[in-house]
């Protein structure tokens, strides 16, 4: 399958999306309830944030090497 994914919307930019609001979601529930931050569940949500970040850095130099014309 070979599409283009144009806009905000990609994928990689979701999953940060996703993530980062889950690991707010972390931190606000430590707050409200005093308790510590759950120490799995924030690394796996930390884990899932820099792979998307490494995702959306090779698929923006993909698409940079597929729009250069080819050197001649």
């Amino acid at each position: 399958m070979n599409h283009k994914q144009e806009g905000f919307a990609s994928a990689g930019v979701m999953t940060l999306l996703v993530g980062g609001a889950a690991l707010g979601g972390l931190l606000l529930y430590g707050a409200k309830s005093g308790q510590e931050l759950p120490l799995w569940p924030a690394l796996a949500v930390a884990a899932v944030n820099v792979v998307a970040a490494v995702k959306i850095v090779f698929d923006t130099r993909q698409a940079r090497q597929q729009r250069q014309p080819p050197a001649s």
